[in-house]
């Protein structure tokens, strides 16, 4: 039977420490048709060195600067594509994956010519029965991408139904080499931060379905990376400044009517007054540079 090639690509930056639990469930995938790459973003810690000496079969691509999310991936897209990947699987370095999780995607992704992305159950590594998501869906009347299914238990019927969604987080995500041709890969002026819900958005506007695969199984430390390499006040910045430039780029005038005040009510009025509260200084400052960053055009990396 015909199984297309698959590229996992996998971006790091110092993650040496869950990065060989990631290689290694990749690894042994049921999976045959597979290629593995890590994009390297300029790491200090040992990655560099540990791809090296223990996973010789693992394509290393470092990276001498820091080029974020958006722009680490589509470094191993480019490399994926151009090798002739017929898919490629976007997947964080603070993730295990089950053995059959590829073959779920695959099976998935070429039910329908028309799927440009398809996204697994991800479930929390502790406790490993909850959902982290089930799929997702991107509101452009309060600009935000919900995860379905958030900590929920994995057993749940519901959440065991393949569907189609409007969101597929970046955190594994299997993406068709057409419809990236056609709609791009991640906006790299986001650097980081809300770059999948704009590839969501990009690859349902080009007119790709995505759907959601529960059979395909991915455990998540969630935000191992971030809370370690970036700090609070520099991911709320990020994260808040790409909420605004990401509804600038593709809402329409009356999705404005509802996205402001939702925003000033969640940003400024509850997780402002949260922070305030309880001392929390770093998340106040972070949500007003995120703000005043967007109001001067600032993309990509900060400075």
């Amino acid at each position: 039977m015909f199984q297309p090639r698959v590229a996992v690509v996998i971006v790091n930056y110092n993650g040496s420490e869950v990065l060989c639990d990631c290689l290694t469930s990749v690894l042994a995938s049921s999976y045959p048709a597979l290629d593995v790459l890590v994009v390297d973003n300029a790491s200090t810690d040992d990655s560099l060195a540990v791809v090296r000496r223990d996973f010789p079969s693992v394509h290393l691509i470092a990276c001498t600067e820091n080029l974020g999310f958006a722009g680490g991936n589509n470094v191993g897209i480019r490399t994926a594509l151009q090798a002739g990947a017929q898919y490629v699987l976007v997947l964080n370095n603070d993730t295990i994956i089950a053995p059959d999780c590829i073959e779920w995607l695959v099976r998935r992704a070429r039910a329908d010519s028309r799927i440009g992305a398809v996204s697994p159950m991800i479930l929390f590594c502790d406790p490993k029965d909850r959902i982290w998501s089930a799929g997702g869906e991107y509101n452009l009347w309060r600009g935000v991408a919900r995860h379905a299914g958030l900590r929920r238990r994995m057993s749940e019927k519901r959440w065991n139904q393949p569907r189609r969604i409007t969101f597929a987080t970046g955190c594994a995500v299997l993406l068709s080499a057409a419809a990236l041709q056609e709609a791009g890969g991640f906006d790299e002026r986001l650097f980081m931060y809300n770059e999948d819900g704009d590839l969501s958005l990009r690859l349902r506007k080009a007119g790709w379905l995505l759907y959601y695969e529960p059979r395909a199984v991915v455990w998540h430390r969630e935000a191992w990376t971030t809370s370690r390499t970036i700090g609070k006040r520099w991911g709320i910045r990020l994260c808040v400044r790409n909420i605004l430039h990401v509804h600038k780029k593709h809402a329409s005038w009356y999705h404005k009517l509802t996205f402001f005040p939702y925003f000033a009510w969640r940003w400024i009025l509850l997780a402002g007054g949260n922070a305030m509260v309880h001392g929390r200084w770093e998340i106040l400052q972070g949500i007003f540079e995120g703000i005043a960053a967007y109001r001067r055009g600032e993309w990509g990396k900060p400075q």
